[in-house]
């Protein structure tokens, strides 16, 4: 859609129900912690005018097909921002992304005439704090649950409302220099995606029925123990005779290891052993929901693992003192080793741990994704109606009457 019909369709009743933006500019890994808001929000009475900024072929794809699956074509509008790639259609692997502030830059009219700009990725909140908060709202919902959550960078104080899914995450973001942080607690937002949108796939055909561990290595090399030790773990299980091994890698790391591919060039053709290094059910949860064993270090996915209690191993070859870090609190949820040579043990000692583990990792979870009671995207559409309402009204404009958010409170 051009900017003139935009235009047009943007004048044509705007001030009565408002106008909200979404921006998947991002990695894939995104989509899943934003489009379900945009989704409860088309469902709400009164919903206002919806407008989904997709980046690349791909994006658009899985968001057309979750849109039509969900019957609201008529709801919303899927619009190629400026700087938008093609890419071969069916593609679901992580595609190259032009410059986020670029792309920022190119598309900010079209994205400041809105009542409300939401974004799962906080590059973005440099578009306010340039536009001096002229034009819409920003509001940013966290991905991901794990503890790192860090808010003390002035990019983020320019959200008028910040969505995180539990009370651990949100205390967090207090601790790291926003203690006033406009915080709604929402709950975890991907958990409507993989249930309403997704749904899981199955877990990839091994010669030998093992056991299954899935290793999420993270990509920033200070959470990381892809560096010091991922070749070591592909070499421990391309010998061992007990264990299928997942390699799901978060799914930036392959995209900052210069020497990734010629890693794991030599475990390509290991029968007991599966490496994705980029597709869509890195996302969508098929490994971390299918695998019996999670191995890892700093992502958060081993909370989205813990779920479903099940054992955890930790990596930490860096010997960090991880008791005193808070970033590695979630190393609560399971054993913790710093040598490969300790991993048999662990791997032998995990069914029987994980009777002493299971609360542990129950509460966990609870604290950082909040409890699933289905409304969490519901609760995120309301609060986005309640801030077109409160920018209406600073504006001298018709209030916004949020019916939606009414029958949220009451539900919840």
């Amino acid at each position: 859609m051009g900017e003139a019909s935009f235009g047009l369709w943007r004048s044509q009743g705007a001030q009565a129900s408002g106008s909200a933006a979404f921006l998947f500019f991002g990695e894939l890994f995104l989509i899943p912690h934003l489009l379900p808001i945009a989704t409860a929000l088309a469902r709400t009475p009164d919903s206002p005018r919806i407008t989904l900024f997709v980046i690349t072929t791909i994006h658009e794809e899985i968001i057309r097909d979750a849109v039509e699956r969900l019957g609201l074509t008529e709801k919303v509008r899927i619009r190629r921002a400026l700087g938008f790639r093609h890419f071969p259609a069916g593609c679901r692997d992580m595609p190259d992304l032009p410059p986020k502030l670029l792309v920022l830059a190119l598309n900010a009219p079209a994205i400041l005439r809105h009542d409300v700009a939401v974004v799962a990725e906080r590059t973005s909140l440099w578009l306010p704090r340039v536009a001096r908060r002229l034009g819409a709202n920003f509001i940013y919902n966290e991905h991901g649950a794990a503890p790192h959550a860090n808010f003390g960078t002035v990019r983020n104080r320019f959200a008028t409302r910040i969505l995180m899914p539990g009370a651990g995450m949100a205390q967090r973001v207090r601790d790291s220099g926003h203690a006033d942080a406009p915080i709604e607690l929402v709950g975890y937002i991907k958990r409507d995606f993989i249930r309403e949108i997704s749904g899981t796939g199955t877990l990839p055909p091994f010669k030998e029925k093992r056991p299954t561990v899935v290793y999420v290595p993270h990509w920033l090399q200070g959470k990381s123990s892809w560096w010091a030790m991922g070749e070591q773990v592909l070499d421990h299980f391309a010998r061992s005779k007990t264990h299928n091994l997942i390699l799901a890698p978060h799914i930036r790391l392959p995209e900052v290891d210069p020497e990734f591919a010629s890693t794991i060039r030599p475990y390509l053709r290991s029968p007991n052993i599966h490496i994705d290094s980029g597709s869509f059910r890195l996302i969508d949860q098929s490994y971390i929901n299918g695998a019996d064993i999670y191995l890892g270090d700093g992502s958060s996915q081993v909370v989205e693992f813990a779920e479903h209690p099940r054992p955890a191993i930790f990596l930490n070859p860096d010997h960090v003192d991880w008791r005193t870090d808070p970033r590695f609190s979630h190393w609560t949820m399971g054993d913790v080793i710093g040598d490969i040579a300790d991993l048999d043990g662990a791997l032998a000692a995990a069914p029987a741990a994980i009777e002493r583990y299971a609360p542990i990792q129950r509460a966990y979870v609870e604290r950082m994704m909040g409890a699933d009671d289905g409304l969490s995207s519901e609760r995120a559409a309301a609060v986005v109606l309640e801030v077109i309402a409160e920018r209406q009204r600073r504006h001298g404009w018709v209030p916004l009457q949020s019916r939606a958010a009414a029958e949220v409170t009451a539900r919840a």
